[in-house]
């Protein structure tokens, strides 16, 4: 790719870039429950961080990132269809990474795609969670 940025958005200007990715957050599917206004929220206080990603000076995808612990974590990544951010992005993201502290770069994801990506990109399984809804005891 000629020419890339990741721009971090600070959070002084997030009420002006949050319109334009606020209805992109629907075609995430968000498995831990959380809202767009949360995520909103963690970027407003600074425990979470949007950065856009631009290639050729046109807007491709955007993604959020905080730390979990030593972990450099994508929680939440939009992209174009058919584009592949980590190969575009991985340098930036592995400097921001060490830059934070970071010992491993992580994400997580509902979608069975990545099982057959990750790999590529150099990410490894290192657990899986499964979950049950609660028996409703008083159905009984």
């Amino acid at each position: 790719m000629s020419d890339r940025q990741l721009i971090v958005v600070p959070p002084a200007e997030l009420r002006d870039v949050w319109p334009t990715i606020r209805g992109q957050f629907d075609e995430i599917p968000m498995s831990d429950g959380t809202i767009p206004e949360e995520v909103f929220f963690a970027c407003m206080n600074g425990s979470a961080v949007l950065c856009l990603l631009f290639v050729d000076g046109e807007r491709v995808g955007w993604m959020v990132i905080h730390l979990i612990g030593r972990d450099f974590h994508i929680w939440l990544l939009w992209a174009r269809n058919g584009f592949d951010v980590m190969s575009v992005f991985r340098a930036d993201l592995m400097q921001m990474a060490r830059a934070a502290g970071a010992r491993m770069l992580t994400f997580g994801s509902s979608r069975r795609g990545w099982e057959k990506v990750a790999g590529h990109h150099g990410f490894k399984m290192r657990s899986t969670t499964y979950e049950c809804p609660l028996d409703d005891l008083t159905a009984q």
